[in-house]
């Protein structure tokens, strides 16, 4: 990068040099074309004027052309990302055909993508060296992304093949929310109940527009409540009041091992099946009594479930496990709970596995970069 440098900067010393050059000679041939049409005397100090006036703006140009330069002149890390962009650079690209929706719904899908595009852009490290030593300098080349009426291309700032595999949550959410439009929605209210090691069951009415998973929450930055934990999801219940004791013995002192919740089929839309019931947490206040009579005036106990598809383990990646091992009933409603336009608006999505030459200055019109 020092060679680089040092080319940079003595190709813009030049260019600013051959640029006073020939602001000199312009004024001089403008100041010789009027010269000629004056009488020889006046002429005479018409001349002499003229090079004075041109010496000076010849100077006066280069001095301020040098401190231009000098107080606004790229870093090593600016440079570099200026090159990548002058002779294109490899990155992959990502075609997500869209529905039929509006503009305003297209323009939310693209603010709740940031996140997602700020994870693939790619930043330039670089140190600079003087006499009292020396810093760091950085700089950030965004994902560029272009939106049509009915499809987004995204052009990631960081490549990903020949070993390197692109952030694996962002393909599988943007797999997810494809054709989630054909995933039928579900009941406001689905029964299910909590199997525990006391025969008798916990039945209770799972509250479908509260679930929400963490990887989703934090790649479209619009939780709606405090989630369990990464791997978990995360769904609010209406327990009957006759449970409050066990409720709030578990809240208090934890749930104990082999605590599962069974959930009950919704005919179309949701199979039956069983999952770890990993934490419950009573929502409302800490006080026994305030939650007792809230409980009792609403008539059932308002809890919030962390919920695991069964041998899930938490160990990194298990985000991405998770995302595959629900069912996709419950993935898209999580989806449709936090970011809407991202559940409707999406179609069909087309990520190349190998990176491809790109710049924003030869690619066309209507690329954005993405917010830092």
């Amino acid at each position: 990068m020092g060679f680089l440098s040092f080319v940079f900067n003595a190709a813009t010393v030049l260019l600013l040099m051959v640029g006073v050059v020939i602001v000199g000679v312009v004024l001089l041939r403008v100041f010789g074309a009027l010269e000629r049409r004056m009488d020889s005397r006046a002429a005479g100090r018409f001349f002499k004027f003229t090079g004075y006036f041109t010496l000076a703006t010849c100077v006066v140009a280069l001095v301020g052309g040098f401190v231009l330069y000098v107080t606004r002149a790229p870093d090593k890390a600016e440079l570099e990302r200026g090159m990548a962009k002058l002779f294109t650079y490899p990155s992959n690209r990502i075609r997500i055909d869209l529905n039929d929706v509006s503009d305003a719904q297209r323009q939310e899908l693209v603010r709740v993508l940031q996140p997602l595009l700020k994870s693939t852009s790619r930043k330039f490290h670089q140190r600079v060296t003087t006499r009292r030593g020396g810093y760091a300098v950085e700089a950030t080349l965004p994902s560029y992304y272009r939106l049509t009426a009915d499809r987004l291309e995204i052009a990631t700032g960081e490549s990903f093949g020949n070993g390197r595999t692109m952030p694996m949550l962002f393909p599988q959410v943007l797999a997810h929310a494809a054709n989630a439009t054909t995933v039928p929605t579900l009941p406001a209210a689905i029964d299910a109940q909590i199997v525990r090691s006391d025969p008798a069951p916990v039945p209770l009415s799972l509250v479908s527009k509260t679930a929400e998973l963490m990887v989703l929450t934090r790649q479209t930055l619009q939780g709606t409540q405090p989630l369990p934990a990464p791997c978990l999801m995360a769904i609010q219940a209406q327990v009957p009041t006759d449970h409050f004791e066990w409720l709030f013995g578990a809240d208090r002192n934890g749930l104990g091992k082999d605590v599962r919740l069974q959930v009950n089929a919704v005919p179309g839309a949701l199979p039956a099946g069983d999952y770890e019931l990993r934490q419950l947490t009573l929502l409302g206040s800490e006080r026994r009594r305030v939650l007792w009579e809230r409980a009792a005036a609403q008539g059932h106990v308002a809890v919030q479930l962390g919920l695991a598809p069964v041998g899930l383990r938490e160990s990194p990646g298990c985000e991405a496990r998770l995302l595959k091992q629900l069912d996709r009933a419950w993935t898209v409603t999580a989806l449709r709970n936090v970011s809407p336009a991202l559940a409707s608006a999406v179609k069909q999505v087309d990520i190349e596995q190998r990176p491809s030459r790109f710049s924003p200055w030869y690619a066309g019109f209507g690329w954005v970069a993405a917010q830092l």
